[in-house]
């Protein structure tokens, strides 16, 4: 939402021409007519993307912080009145196709999808599709793994996505725990302990304590 109010100022004008209007009409009046708030068939003949994409003349982020927050809205109407989230995939793809650096839309919309609408393979796949396109976001990738931890309870899986989160700039602390944690739960000693000895190289005092109790549950000698 930030970054619509950031980009809405110096828009102003462009709007006038009709550059952005021509983005966002096409996501609007697309499917005004054709369903009323809250029926079944609302967002289904939302353009693609790529058709805003040509429309936006170069305000492809923008549109897309206009589409982002239409799907915010569309969640927040269905959470307050039948729990259906139907289209949210939909509108998050928008989304993804016109700013395909705007990473919230695949953390949310792969939230909803796995845990509210129980597609758990339909939430990972906006999330690898989202990784692809920034490959060193360890938001993303942790939040696969979490995914795989919570919802497919693949722990080998998790512990992959955790661990690759660990590795990429400007994660923070609790993450290698998570990997720690998710590749002891896989059985995967050697990673586990491998994970646990950096937290208790790297971590503050409480993180180092739990370090300390997981490697001596682990077999691992380690000083109190």
């Amino acid at each position: 939402m930030r970054r619509l109010w950031r980009w809405a100022a110096p828009l102003m004008p462009f709007l006038a021409a009709g550059a952005l209007v021509a983005g966002a009409d096409l996501l609007d009046e697309a499917g005004r007519g054709r369903f009323q708030w809250g029926g079944t068939d609302e967002l289904l003949y939302y353009p693609s993307g790529l058709m805003v994409r040509q429309a936006a003349l170069g305000y492809e982020t923008a549109a897309a912080d206009i589409a982002w927050l239409r799907g915010i809205q569309y969640y927040g109407e269905h959470r307050q009145t039948d729990m259906k989230f139907d289209m949210i995939g939909h509108v998050m793809d928008i989304v993804a196709d016109l700013d395909p650096a705007f990473i919230q839309p695949y953390i949310f919309g792969g939230f909803v999808l796995a845990q509210e609408m129980k597609k758990p393979d339909r939430g990972l796949q906006l999330l690898e599709r989202g990784r692809m396109a920034n490959p060193d976001n360890w938001n993303l990738a942790f939040e696969a793994g979490f995914l795989q931890y919570v919802c497919r309870h693949d722990f080998a899986a998790a512990s992959r996505y955790f661990t690759w989160a660990s590795r990429m700039p400007g994660h923070p602390e609790y993450v290698e725990r998570f990997a720690a944690f998710a590749s002891e739960k896989a059985g995967n000693r050697g990673m586990a302990t491998l994970l646990w000895k950096r937290v208790l190289a790297t971590g503050n005092k409480y993180m180092q304590e739990i370090a300390r109790r997981e490697l001596r549950g682990l077999g691992e000698g380690v000083q109190p």
